[in-house]
């Protein structure tokens, strides 16, 4: 299995022991750490996660697995924390191959501390450098647990339709299916790619991280996320959307997104550069299609 499930919560289990991700005795606060502990079939809140845009969400706490302190370096504790607009490159997770890696250094993976035991119920969860053989307090097992979180549950088409590009792209659109330069998404009028693509667009690059994508394809894809991000971040918080803020700081989170993703790439400054403006363009058109009213 490469890549986490999108469509439901599930359990992070050790390859080792058996044993699951938990926060520590079920809290709900930040900063709490994150252990092992045997997998539970009820009151289990606290050991499921989901994953949403590269965070992994724990159900209980609606809090995001976290490096503490944000440094990217072996030995680092890992704890739930608030989940971050900006600068989350310590909160964003893969999975492939059986490591739960850090998407800004992959060569960094969840690991049991040895302190104390691995196999003991409570050892501590850390970032450490991933390993090429006995490994395994490395290795992990995603296992699927119960019904989709409830944003992902079935909706009719007309109701996928208002959702503003989380159903499939409408194969009426006659730009969807064309094969130009960008890789099978069609040529940009102002966005890299139209907004009716940048859902399957953004699958590629974040869930089935595919290899050799244009940069267009990838600046529409982080401008898709930066545009998701900040709606669900104002949603949670109960605030208003104002389309003047709303376009600076979401042109900055999609600017932010492709700098991350030029590394994983390695792509050229120049490469990066183009792609940063032209996410930073995408990101404005979709939002305006995410808030249709006139300002």
């Amino acid at each position: 299995m490469q890549g986490f499930p999108s469509d439901c919560y599930f359990y992070i289990k050790s390859l080792q022991n058996g044993s699951v991700l938990d926060v520590y005795q079920g809290q709900t606060s930040a900063d709490t750490a994150v252990v092992i502990w045997p997998q539970k079939g009820n009151d289990n809140d606290n050991q499921l996660w989901r994953y949403e845009d590269g965070f992994l969400v724990n159900k209980k706490s609606n809090l995001v697995l976290d490096i503490r302190g944000g440094d990217l370096k072996p030995d680092r504790a890992v704890i739930q924390y608030d989940r971050k607009m900006t600068m989350a490159h310590n909160q964003r997770w893969g999975y492939r191959d059986g490591f739960v890696y850090i998407l800004a250094d992959p060569r960094l993976v969840l690991d049991i501390k040895a302190s104390g035991g691995s196999d003991r119920d409570g050892a501590k969860v850390i970032l450490y450098t991933r390993k090429d053989d006995d490994n395994e307090n490395q290795k992990w097992t995603i296992v699927p647990f119960g019904v989709p979180p409830p944003q992902y549950q079935y909706q009719p088409p007309a109701v996928q339709a208002n959702l503003g590009g989380y159903g499939p792209p409408d194969d009426q659109n006659p730009a969807y299916g064309a094969h130009a330069a960008y890789g099978g998404y069609a040529p940009p009028t102002h966005a890299p790619i139209p907004y009716e693509q940048a859902h399957d667009a953004h699958k590629e690059v974040y869930q089935e991280r595919k290899a050799h994508l244009s940069h267009q394809v990838i600046a529409g894809a982080a401008a898709y996320q930066a545009v998701k991000a900040y709606m669900r971040h104002q949603e949670r918080e109960g605030k208003e959307v104002r389309f003047e803020f709303a376009k600076k700081a979401i042109a900055a989170l999609a600017a932010a997104e492709v700098v991350k993703l030029a590394e994983e790439h390695d792509w050229s400054g120049d490469k990066k550069e183009q792609a940063s403006r032209e996410a930073e363009r995408a990101a404005e058109q979709y939002l305006h299609r995410e808030l249709p009213r006139s300002y």
